[in-house]
């Protein structure tokens, strides 16, 4: 059998000499990327592996991207992995990105897949002016559960109090609760 062409030495000749030498390019081949969990909380320590043949004696350089919304690929962060002794495998750490605080949203993602989404306030202005203050947020996975709503606001001295509860059952993958909140102390 013919050897694959990863095997196979390139032949060139220099284009002033004429003279022929062989360039000898080391066959690299990944064969697994794997990271050590499917998913990850916001904050998590991340571990990627990379196993194959003829990796080479020096770190890799590895990109870690997040895809949008509509499909594109945007780099995050650059690694080193670090290539054991045999050039089989390497392996780098990340620790994954904290969730931006946006005042006023939430997310939540049950071990069972279901995700409660894109939570907010119809209208912000409702907490300004006192009396009912509905929430609504995506619920794939949720229907006919009961979910409880609990509003909190952070005191003065930096901790986060009960102000408000209320429940109501997800219909049609959505939730909304009227959540009237306590007085002000």
């Amino acid at each position: 059998m013919a050897p694959s062409a990863q095997e196979r030495p390139s032949i060139s000749r220099p284009l002033r000499t004429g003279a022929t030498f062989v360039l000898v390019a080391p066959a690299q081949r990944v064969v697994v990327r794997r990271w050590d969990k499917v998913d990850y909380q916001p904050g998590e320590e991340c571990r990627l592996t990379i196993a194959g043949q003829g990796l080479g004696k020096e770190p890799l350089s590895v990109t870690v991207e997040t895809e949008d919304e509509r499909g594109g690929w945007t780099p995050v962060a650059k690694l080193r992995a670090e290539v054991a002794a045999d050039g089989k495998e390497a392996t780098a750490s990340w620790r994954f990105p904290q969730a931006a605080v946006v005042p006023g949203s939430a997310s939540v993602r049950e071990a069972d897949g279901s995700v409660l989404s894109n939570a907010r306030f119809e209208d912000p202005r409702d907490l300004e002016e006192g009396g009912t203050v509905w929430m609504t947020a995506l619920a794939a996975g949720f229907d006919g559960r009961t979910v409880q709503v609990v509003l909190e606001r952070e005191d003065a001295s930096g901790k986060w109090v009960e102000i408000g509860r209320a429940t109501s059952t997800v219909r049609s993958g959505v939730v909304r609760a009227p959540v009237t909140p306590a007085p002000a102390r």
